[in-house]
């Protein structure tokens, strides 16, 4: 099994309010912040430590994120049909 490098970054999306919920507060859809979680694959250990070094010498603009090693798992499917009388 090799080794795979990754690291998880978290994202925000803001959702914009509906035009009813800016003239009457209380209704329509408001604003509202969107957070998830994005993996960022490498193709080796070396990108891998690349990012993670470019992006810890940035003053400005830093990602927080979780740095993974991991393999990646062989996942298989059978069918069995079974016809009796």
């Amino acid at each position: 099994m090799t080794l795979k490098y990754a690291v998880l970054l978290t994202e925000s999306i803001t959702i914009p309010g509906d035009e009813r919920s800016r003239t009457h507060p209380g209704h329509g859809y408001p604003e509202h912040t969107v957070t998830h979680e994005v993996i960022k694959k490498f193709n080796d250990i070396v990108e891998f430590q690349q990012w993670i070094e470019s992006n810890e010498k940035r003053t400005y603009g830093k990602q927080k994120y979780i740095a993974i090693e991991y393999t990646e798992l062989k996942v298989t499917t059978t069918v069995s049909i079974d016809v009796s009388k």
